[in-house]
């Protein structure tokens, strides 16, 4: 995956980092440090960063990768477990919702799809 910050991204960034500097300042703080995120977007400095996307779930194939159940439009053999599937990042860890997905997707896989292999939705 090729990722990068946009300069729109970068000037929001830079924004919104000074200004929580000016507040805590002004809220009398007695250290204040502001580091606005920088380009190229980097994971050695981004450890907590949740990269989403990439397979997007939804109802149509002709706009997305995976349908409900986590299972690919063009392979119904295949599943894509991950969150990759979210259509944008949360702003919160995607854990929690990804452990329902994967287990509606299992639970579809188990008790719908290996009994009748195929499409679990019809388009």
């Amino acid at each position: 995956m090729t990722f990068d910050f946009p300069q729109n991204d970068l000037k929001m960034a830079a924004y919104v980092t000074a200004k929580g500097v000016e507040i805590g300042k002004a809220m009398g703080a007695k250290q204040v440090a502001g580091a606005p995120r920088t380009a190229p977007y980097t994971t050695t400095v981004y450890q907590t960063t949740h990269n989403t996307g990439g397979t997007v779930m939804g109802n149509d194939p002709r706009t997305s990768v995976v349908n409900r159940y986590l299972q690919s439009w063009d392979v119904p053999n295949v599943f894509v477990i991950g969150a990759s599937a979210y259509p944008q990042n949360a702003p919160w860890n995607p854990s929690g919702t990804l452990g329902a997905l994967t287990y509606w997707a299992i639970d579809a896989l188990k008790n719908r799809y290996l009994k009748n292999p195929g499409r679990l939705v019809s388009v």
